[in-house]
């Protein structure tokens, strides 16, 4: 049985398609909730979608002040705008911190996490 999936993720693969050629094409911004109640945004790179969800993978240092944010609050927003198709895609959900059960944080530099759109 195929997956179901959001209408806007062919269209944001199609995006990503067209702008392939701009290396920029695959950073877009991240806004989660900081600590203290206020808006927090920044870059990161596109890592891929988990296969057969409409989950976007993202790679980041389990020391970035995004990680404790987002166990505080697991809600984020990336808005992803791509320049020569002039399309912009705002997508909204909970990231799940995918590698988080490994024990030894300390042999794990990098945390894949995952927007699961809702």
């Amino acid at each position: 049985m195929e997956a179901v999936t959001g209408p806007w993720k062919q269209l944001l693969l199609n995006a990503l398609e067209s702008n392939s050629h701009l290396r920029h094409s695959s950073f877009f911004q991240l806004a989660t909730v900081g600590l203290n109640g206020r808006p927090s945004n920044r870059t990161v790179v596109f890592r891929g979608l988990e296969e057969n969800t409409d989950k976007i993978q993202i790679h980041t240092d389990y020391r970035t002040h995004k990680i404790e944010e987002l166990r505080h609050c697991p809600y984020a927003e990336i808005c992803w705008y791509f320049t020569d198709s002039w399309e912009q895609f705002r997508v909204n959900g909970k990231i799940d911190i995918l590698d988080e059960s490994n024990p030894d944080l300390n042999k794990l530099q990098f945390l894949v996490i995952a927007l699961e759109v809702l």
